[in-house]
């Protein structure tokens, strides 16, 4: 019986530096473009897995699927809000370029109500308001995420495509940063549980064992202790405790 990854059925956004060839040249602007594309895979990964596990809930677990859920769209609402608020606003101010990242705004409001419906379905699951069925979990996901995933491959050619600004934008390596410790402090500690859930270390022949660049006693922290006492953001995880792919718990091995 062969086990079933959340590598699908949305396919994971490869990096700039991966792709390039070692003889190759690379700058700031790939290994941005790289950071941002391994925060969207987590991302993909969490909905792949939620996905392709959605039908084979059991009653007992159907709660903390509801959570799971709802630990996956925290991410992804911290991460663009961080966008839209910070990011953006602070790139169209350093190139001059009045509207510069509309495209990417765009393409949020394309699966925003989408995903609305599917944090508004979790929270009414895990409060016991409405009944979980797996097939309108489905139905709601089919709905946005073909939207959400393109616009996650596609916003890492316009990160590459900000080169052309290079010359005003050297602030940029500090302003992704400082986007990123914005959308950190939206997650709470289970949101870490649940977001090391879906990290694989061994994405890209083992290329980012060493990500993220959290401090290392935050690692040993949400590795060593809570994902001990936390087993319910991460028990339908992409990835076990030492980095690596899984089967996904619920789903059942497939011949």
């Amino acid at each position: 019986m062969a086990p079933v990854y959340a590598d699908h059925p949305f396919s994971l956004v490869p990096t700039p530096l991966f792709l390039a060839e070692d003889s190759q040249a690379t700058d700031v602007f790939d290994e941005l473009a790289s950071e941002m594309a391994l925060v969207h895979n987590i991302i993909i990964r969490g909905l792949n897995s939620i996905y392709l596990q959605a039908p084979h809930i059991k009653p007992a677990d159907e709660k903390s699927f509801g959570s799971y859920m709802v630990n996956w769209y925290n991410l992804v609402h911290s991460h663009h809000n961080g966008e839209e608020t910070m990011f953006f606003p602070a790139i169209e101010r350093l190139t001059g370029v009045e509207g510069l990242m509309d495209a990417n705004i765009e393409q949020h409001k394309a699966f925003h109500d989408g995903l609305d419906r599917c944090k508004a379905y979790a929270d009414a699951v895990v409060a016991g308001k409405e009944k979980y069925e797996g097939s309108r979990v489905i139905e709601i996901i089919d709905d946005f995420g073909p939207a959400l995933v393109k616009h996650l491959s596609d916003e890492i050619p316009t990160i590459l495509g900000l080169r052309q600004y290079a010359d005003k934008l050297a602030e940029l390596p500090k302003l992704f940063q400082e986007e990123a410790d914005s959308a950190m402090k939206g997650i709470s500690l289970l949101g870490l549980v649940w977001a090391f859930s879906n990290i694989d270390s061994q994405y890209e022949n083992g290329r980012w064992q060493s990500w993220p660049p959290a401090p290392a006693p935050l690692k040993i922290l949400i590795r060593s202790v809570l994902w001990w006492t936390n087993a319910e953001a991460r028990k339908f995880g992409a990835i076990d405790r030492t980095g690596n792919m899984k089967h996904l718990s619920a789903v059942p091995q497939a011949a």
